[in-house]
């Protein structure tokens, strides 16, 4: 227990470590406006016929900008994966209907829909422009013009002054929109009758005095409305940034925790067995160690903060790394399938208790087979390091530019409370190692490890078609579930099903030898 609750801290404590390269200065919208530009320059190019220049400036919008800019990064913590994720297909159709030889019109069509999502985004990702308060301080400015319009008699300017300085800065700046959603709609009435009222009392050439006070009031009324609203939107941008970072663990962390967990779990259970089958025989058990399983942990983590770390500082340095990027994620998770496919059929293999008795007969006095332990070790690094550079480059996006220390304890808040959540998914794995029956069990276990298969196997392939090794074909209608690895790609589709296939296939023929290998024993 104490090693997984270090595997989590040193995991926690890692993403705050990048806290210091945190990037950019430059707006979302201006990294949207460069992408247009380049999106744009590559519908020229197509136009005039050259479609190989034309694949590869959209290569240069995604690559150069969309990943190592951190536009990427960002939308997945701040926005959602996705979103991410449908951005990333739409920059598929894009070079697909370039590769595919589409009508330019359709191609134009394409480029304009994904530039519509990117100003979409950055428009989420940018702070806005005015803030409340400053909304509030300019409306005030203009009301004051009105006011003294109206005291030297202009009576004619000061109407529309009046009225579109409130137009204009309440309710056409959308500040009138968030009154009434942050705060509450009887706010927002109590401004719209003073303003109804005052406006009235322009048109009617009202008392001079009682009209300039009454404007002044709803200057003042809107000046501390914006304080009201700008204390509650920190305060649920607060409480948003803590479920952005909890959720960031929580998800990364989960696939990781799972395999690991199930594994400890899995070796503890072989222990158990050891001793009963031990203390029946009359002799003594010897303890299978758990720390090369820790230890694949810990380096998993290490090698995610040295991918982390070079990533960030091959994307300060000025070059193209996202590529490289997502060329390392699809091997790794490729690797990741092999390994766990392995490792599901030899659990598989020792699901019957004749054939678990038959194991422990040539165990019950040594140690696994140093094979067997470095594949479940190896598994254990694979789970961790596929994730845990991850985690450390969505925190680092999620924290480059934030404002102040607020943010930054809102992340560490959201992290402590997801590794937590993620100790006690760990408990609970353990529990149920304990207290199932031994053929369940293990087969909860490699049905768990196989489902993580065809995953990782359509994670995969996303990962290639990201990289431009692999031109994909769009499926309509199909969602993006990153969690289980489906992607709208006719390549993963496939992919997938050819791996369930498999799994399938060597899940019922281990079952089926298990169970001819019980009744020879009986």
């Amino acid at each position: 227990m104490k090693s997984i609750k270090k595997y989590i801290a040193l995991l926690a404590l890692t993403a705050i470590f990048i806290l210091s390269s945190a990037a950019d200065t430059k707006s979302w919208k201006a990294v949207a406006t460069e992408m247009q530009g380049i999106l744009d320059d590559a519908c020229s190019l197509y136009e005039s016929g050259d479609a190989e220049k034309a694949y590869e400036r959209v290569n240069d919008a995604y690559f150069g900008h969309y990943e190592v800019d951190g536009f990427e990064r960002n939308t997945q913590s701040r926005i959602g994966g996705s979103r991410a994720g449908n951005v990333e297909v739409q920059f598929s159709r894009v070079k697909g209907a370039i590769r595919n030889g589409k009508d330019k019109g359709e191609v134009r069509a394409e480029a304009d829909t994904l530039i519509a999502m990117l100003f979409e985004d950055a428009q989420k990702l940018d702070p806005p422009q005015m803030s409340w308060t400053e909304l509030a301080k300019t409306l005030n400015e203009e009301f004051d013009e009105a006011a003294k319009m109206y005291e030297e008699g202009h009576l004619v300017t000061a109407e529309p002054k009046f009225r579109k300085a409130y137009a204009r800065y309440y309710g056409k700046s959308k500040f009138q929109e968030n009154v009434i959603k942050s705060l509450s709609p009887e706010k927002d009435r109590e401004i719209v009758d003073l303003y109804t009222e005052t406006k009235n009392m322009i048109i009617s050439r009202a008392d001079k005095t009682l009209t300039s006070k009454s404007i002044k009031r709803l200057g003042l009324l809107i000046e501390e409305t914006s304080l009201s609203l700008t204390k509650s939107q920190n305060r649920l941008q607060w409480w948003g940034t803590v479920a952005a970072s909890l959720m960031i663990l929580l998800r990364e962390g989960f696939e990781a925790i799972l395999i690991v967990g199930a594994i400890i779990a899995y070796l503890r259970k072989i222990n158990q067995n050891n001793r009963l089958e031990a203390k029946e025989n009359g002799v003594t058990a010897k303890e299978v160690s758990l720390r090369p399983v820790f230890n694949g942990s810990m380096l998993g983590i290490l090698a995610s903060i040295v991918m982390a770390i070079i990533l960030i500082a091959i994307t300060r340095f000025g070059f193209a790394s996202g590529q490289g990027q997502e060329v390392v994620e699809g091997v790794t998770m490729f690797i990741a399938v092999a390994v766990l496919f392995y490792t599901s059929n030899w659990m598989i293999s020792k699901s019957s208790e004749a054939s678990w008795s038959s194991f422990i007969k040539g165990k019950v006095q040594t140690s696994i087979d140093k094979s067997s332990m470095f594949g479940l070790a190896f598994t254990c690094f694979l789970a961790v390091f596929r994730e845990g550079a991850e985690v450390i480059l969505f925190y680092q996006a999620m924290l480059a530019g934030s404002d102040g220390s607020g943010i930054v304890w809102a992340v560490l808040l959201g992290i402590a409370a997801s590794a937590i959540l993620l100790i006690f998914v760990y408990k609970a794995i353990i529990v149920a190692g304990k207290r199932l029956p031994l053929k369940p069990f293990f087969l909860a276990t490699s049905i768990l490890m196989f489902i993580m298969v065809v995953a990782f196997v359509g994670g995969g392939i996303s990962e290639f078609v990201d990289a431009g090794w692999i031109v994909p074909h769009v499926v309509e209608g199909v969602p993006t579930i990153s969690l289980l690895g489906i992607f709208p790609y006719k390549e993963s589709l496939i992919a997938q099903a050819i791996a369930l296939a498999i799994v399938l296939g060597s899940l019922i023929a281990g079952l089926a030898i298990s169970k001819n290998k019980a009744k020879k024993a009986a």
